[in-house]
Order: C-alpha cells, then structure tokens, then sequence
C-alpha cells in the first residue's frame, strides 16, 4: 500500500465514516453488487480527491518557493534584487487592484514583463528603462546590473 501523506489520512477516514456512517444505501440495499454500482457513482470521492489534489498542489508549491528561497539567499544579490522589486510594487501600488490582479502585476514584474499601457505609451523608452533591447540598467550596491530594480 503506498504511504498516505497527512491531508490523504484525513480524507480515508472522513470517507470511511461517511460511507459506514451517513450514506443511506448500505441500510436500503442488500445486494452487495447494487451499492458497488451505487458507490462507484457517488461523487464523494471527486470532491475528497479535489482536496487532497489541492492540498498536495499546495504542498509542492511551497517545496518549490523553499527551493527557491534557498537558491536566493546563495546567490545573494539575486535575493536582494527580488526583494527590491516587491518593495518597488508594494510602494507604487494604491491597492485598488483586486488582489488575483496585484498578485499578477507583481510576478510579472518580478519577470521583467512591463504592463502593455506603458508600453504602448512609452513605445521603446519603457522597454529601455527596464533593461530591454539595450537600455541602461541600474547597478546594485556591488556594481552589477539589475532589471529588478
């Protein structure tokens, strides 16, 4: 049997009880045959398998962001240059944006992908200041060049 991460435990026996303990079918139908086919149709186990397909998507999501967190802090100035375009995005935003659209803004950012109405008003001048087709970027506090600032 493979082994059941915490959330899977959780679900088997919110599952176990639900069937042995709430379902009406087993106490209604005696053919075991009948509540197989009644139970292979029951759709608990697409709304329990949807949590614990979150949970784990959840679960890998902050594996990798440690990953990353620990690739940061090595390389130092890379790190610092991803906290320098948060706070950047922080300071500029009102927060009148929902927050699925900030959360978007912001990686995009932290991407080096410009808004399209600043491209579109700036034209090229907005690509140069960010560090696209051969503008000049800011040097960190080591003297290297950054788009993330």
């Amino acid at each position: 049997m493979v082994e059941q991460n915490e959330m899977e435990k959780i679900d088997t026996s919110m599952m176990e009880h639900l069937c042995d303990h709430r379902c009406r079918f087993p106490w209604e139908i005696e053919r075991k045959e009948d509540i197989e086919a009644i139970c292979a149709e029951c759709e608990m186990d697409k709304h329990v398998s949807n949590i614990v397909n979150t949970y784990n998507a959840a679960t890998q999501l902050q594996a990798a962001s440690e990953i990353v967190r620990n690739e940061f802090i090595q390389k130092g100035d890379w790190y610092r240059a991803l906290v320098n375009s948060i706070y950047g995005y922080l300071r500029d935003t009102d927060g009148s944006e929902p927050w699925g659209q900030m959360a978007r803004d912001l990686a995009d950012r932290i991407v080096g992908i410009e808004p399209m109405e600043l491209l579109s008003e700036a034209g090229s001048e907005a690509g140069k200041e960010a560090g696209i087709g051969g503008g000049k970027n800011e040097k960190n506090d080591n003297g290297t060049a950054s788009c993330f600032s």
